[in-house]
């Protein structure tokens, strides 16, 4: 008898101490953010990314209820900056923008890439979607997708169409094109989008695949058209521009994506706290018209796992696209 009480009261502290340990944790994720939180652009300062954040910031960090530290930090076309979003400790005080280029395109085309997109982030949240196009000059035949897609099908590699970079969205998008619609389109690659803007408009090209804010001053004079965007959904400012979707090409509907991620093991209640402060963001007209301003871009908030399966159907798709577009 004797024994059994003493056992009884040996448990009754460590029963306590695991409440109060449990209290302590639970008081802290309750407390999240304590300290200002640090989000990782991996690009650098001025473009569209860092415009983005920086318009969304204080309304953001309102809704979270806490401070927002925005730090630039680019190279290789997002990935060095995403790969030192892997490695910070989760305690959710130091996250990254989670653009989908750095994690669908460049683990399958670019070397040396150290990260897994399906294995080392915690995803919290899809923000928004820039949108490309497929453009053409004012003066050119094709008036709209289908009578390109005939003319390139009748003349296999006679057209050349400008995109920014191997290995970026609009490279991407254009092998997707090209092997969903059953053409070849050559591909010229140059080192920005306004340069495939001017090569378009000089007569270099026959088309570009280009963002809208690239493609904006021509469109504006009057030097461009849009045949199709390149987004699941049509986009503002252009209410009347068909998707590549809609046009039977749904995989080529390629938008880039930017998000929220931490590293894996996160705090699920600091992905709460974050998912519930975005959401309540991008529901403000105000943040909505000023995102509508950057050209090409829509609200296309996503939760987390939403947002990483569709990443990782992206990663898929490339991984099998990719290879060929670099004869690998």
């Amino acid at each position: 008898m004797h024994r059994k009480v003493t056992s009884k009261m040996a448990f009754i502290p460590i029963v306590l101490l695991s409440c109060l340990l449990w209290a302590g944790v639970s008081q802290g994720a309750g407390a999240y953010p304590e300290n200002p939180v640090q989000v990782i652009i991996p690009f650098g300062p001025g473009g569209l990314t860092d415009i983005l954040w920086r318009s969304i910031s204080e309304n953001l960090a309102n809704n979270l209820k806490g401070t927002l530290v925005l730090v630039n930090k680019p190279g290789g076309g997002g990935v060095v900056g995403t790969a030192f979003g892997a490695t910070v400790k989760p305690d959710g005080y130091t996250l990254v923008s989670a653009n989908s280029d750095p994690l669908t395109i460049s683990p399958v085309f670019t070397a040396g890439v150290t990260y897994k997109p399906g294995d080392d982030f915690t995803y919290i949240a899809k923000l928004v979607a820039f949108a490309q196009t497929v453009s053409v000059r004012e003066d050119s035949p094709f008036k709209t997708i289908e009578d390109l897609v005939a003319y390139a099908k009748a003349n296999p590699r006679k057209l050349k169409a400008a995109v920014m970079g191997v290995g970026s969205t609009p490279h991407t998008i254009l092998g997707v094109f090209n092997q969903e619609a059953g053409v070849e389109i050559n591909s010229v690659p140059f080192d920005s989008g306004g340069e495939t803007v001017v090569n378009l408009v000089g007569g270099h090209t026959d088309l570009c695949i280009v963002s809208v804010s690239a493609l904006k001053a021509q469109l504006d004079a009057g030097k461009a058209r849009i045949l199709a965007v390149c987004s699941p959904k049509r986009i503002p400012g252009f209410p009347d521009v068909p998707t590549l979707a809609e046009k039977g090409f749904k995989k080529s509907s390629i938008a880039t994506g930017v998000g929220l991620a931490g590293p894996k093991g996160l705090d699920p209640a600091v992905v709460d706290k974050w998912e519930t402060a975005i959401s309540a963001t991008l529901k403000d007209p105000n943040v909505i018209a000023v995102i509508e301003k950057l050209g090409g871009c829509f609200v296309d908030f996503k939760n987390g796992e939403e947002y990483k399966k569709e990443l990782l159907a992206d990663y898929a798709l490339f991984k099998q696209v990719l290879p060929q577009l670099s004869g690998k």
